[in-house]
C-alpha cells in the first residue's frame, strides 16, 4: 500500500511539473513600459510578522501587470495571467543568470532590478535589459 501511495505521488508530481515560456528582450521591454503607474502597490510583508517587516527594511513593490504575452516552445504566442509564484529567469551574454518573481520586477533606464524572494530582501545586481540572450518565464 504504501509502495503504490508512493507511486502516485511521484507520478502527480512528474505530470504537474511547470512549462517554461520564452520571451524577447524587446517583448520584455514593451511590457514593463506598459506598467500602469496606478496599478503599483507596495505592502508590507507581515508573513514573518514584525520580523519579516523588520527584515525586509519594510515595503516590498509589486509592478501590478496581470498578463503577459510569451511565446511557448513552438512559437506560439500565449498570454499568461502572472501570479506571485510567476517566476522569469534572464541570461545575459556572459552566462549569468539571475531568477526573479516577475510581479516584482521594473525597468528602470535600461536596467531590470527585480526580487529573488517574497520573503525577504535579497539584493540582485541590476541586469542590463539589451545584454539579454535569454528570458524563460515558469
Amino acid at each position: 500500500m504504501k509502495k503504490l501511495f508512493f507511486i502516485l505521488i511521484i507520478t502527480s508530481l512528474t505530470l504537474t511539473s511547470c512549462t517554461t515560456y520564452y520571451m524577447s528582450s524587446t517583448s520584455l521591454k514593451e511590457q514593463l513600459h506598459n506598467i500602469n503607474p496606478n496599478k503599483i502597490n507596495d505592502a508590507y510583508d507581515f508573513r514573518l510578522g514584525l520580523l519579516g517587516v523588520a527584515l525586509k527594511g519594510g515595503k516590498n513593490f509589486y509592478n501590478g501587470i496581470d498578463k503577459i504575452q510569451v511565446t511557448d516552445k513552438n512559437g506560439n504566442t500565449v498570454e499568461r495571467l502572472v501570479t506571485t509564484n510567476t517566476s522569469i529567469r534572464l541570461t545575459d551574454t556572459k552566462g549569468k543568470r539571475v531568477q526573479l518573481y516577475f510581479d516584482s520586477i521594473f525597468l528602470r533606464d535600461s536596467l531590470v532590478y527585480g526580487s529573488k524572494s517574497h520573503f525577504i530582501t535579497l539584493p540582485v545586481i541590476p541586469m542590463n535589459i539589451d545584454s539579454l540572450v535569454k528570458i524563460e518565464v515558469q
